[in-house]
C-alpha cells in the first residue's frame, strides 16, 4: 500500500501518530481519521473535520526526518480547504500566531469536479527537505459552515536523520588534548 516512485513515496508510516495534535477539529472526525494510508483514501467513513468554522490547525509530526515533496488532500465538495499554509518545522501554538507567520508555503485548492477526488500538491523542496513536522493551517474552504478532509498524505523521502533522546554519548566538562592547551 506504499505507491512508490524512486524513492518517493507516501510516508504514512512516518507520522508519529502519539504526537499528533489540532486545533478546532471535531473529536468524532480529528486528525488521525484522514491521516492513512493512499489505499485508504476512499474511505468514505474517516475524515476530518472544523469544529466551530472553516478554519483549523493540524500539526504533523514524523518519527524520522522526511524530505517532503508533496501534500495529498481527499475533497469534501464545498467543505474542501481552499486556502492552505504549511510551515515546516514550526510549532505555532494558535490561531493568532499561524495568521500572522510567515508561511513556507502557501496554495489555493481549486474547487473538486467530484468528491472523494485527491488533490496533490509538488511543495518547494528545499524549504522542505529536512522536515520534523508540518503544520497545515487551512484558512478557509468553499462555503460550507464547516471544512472536511477525506484523506491527508504526505509524499516524500526519507532524510535518514532520526529525532529523540540521544543515548550513549559522553560529554567532557574540561576538554583534554593538545588542540586544547
Amino acid at each position: 500500500c506504499g505507491c512508490s516512485e524512486t524513492g518517493v513515496m507516501w510516508v504514512a508510516d512516518q507520522i508519529d501518530r502519539a504526537k499528533l495534535s489540532s486545533l478546532n477539529t471535531k473529536s468524532s472526525h480529528g486528525v488521525d481519521s484522514c491521516l492513512r494510508p493512499i489505499c485508504e483514501a476512499q474511505d468514505p467513513t474517516r475524515w476530518l473535520e472544523s469544529d466551530d468554522d472553516a478554519q483549523a490547525i493540524v500539526h504533523v509530526p514524523f518519527k524520522e526526518g522526511v524530505s517532503v515533496k508533496g501534500i495529498g488532500i481527499g475533497s469534501f465538495g464545498d467543505a474542501t480547504p481552499r486556502t492552505v499554509k504549511l510551515f515546516v518545522n514550526q510549532d505555532v501554538e494558535g490561531f493568532d500566531e499561524v495568521e500572522e507567520a510567515d508561511a513556507d508555503e502557501e496554495f489555493e485548492v481549486p474547487v473538486p469536479e467530484k468528491a472523494g477526488e485527491i488533490y496533490e500538491r509538488e511543495l518547494q523542496c528545499d524549504k522542505f527537505r529536512q522536515a520534523r513536522s508540518v503544520t497545515i493551517f487551512i484558512e478557509d474552504n468553499h462555503g460550507a459552515e464547516t471544512t472536511k478532509i477525506g484523506w491527508l498524505g504526505f509524499k516524500g523521502e526519507l532524510a535518514n536523520i532520526k529525532f529523540g533522546i540521544v543515548e550513549g554519548a559522553e560529554y567532557e566538562t574540561r576538554p583534554e588534548g593538545k588542540y586544547f592547551e
